[in-house]
């Protein structure tokens, strides 16, 4: 009995980890779109966040098919994968283009 608590505390906990997480995502996507700019973001971080979130995704499922346990993690997993993809896209949008200078005048 007391190990089934202790099953449904963890996963409640892992459940919890990406809404625990929006909050450290929320003020990213305001302060994006309020200023209407990411230049000081760095999308090769982003990119990397992305390919360690997949991979966690990745993990759970696998757990999940061979235990057939680990829905939470499969959630939070799955959570945590798309509020960076929020992220990097937000920051591709609002990235600032280069002006492309004229050629000078002959």
């Amino acid at each position: 009995m007391a190990a089934d608590l202790v099953v449904t505390a963890a996963n409640l906990c892992q459940i919890s980890i990406p809404f625990i997480s929006l909050t450290g995502y929320l003020p990213q996507w305001v302060r994006i779109l309020r200023t209407r700019s990411s230049e000081a973001i760095s999308l090769r971080a982003w990119g990397l966040w992305t390919v360690s979130a997949a991979f966690a995704v990745f993990y759970a499922v696998v757990q999940l098919q061979i235990t057939g346990r680990g829905w939470p993690l499969i959630i939070s997993s799955t959570l945590a994968l798309t509020s960076v993809l929020v992220t990097v896209a937000l920051v591709m949008i609002y990235r600032t283009k280069p002006r492309r200078t004229a050629p000078p005048a002959q």
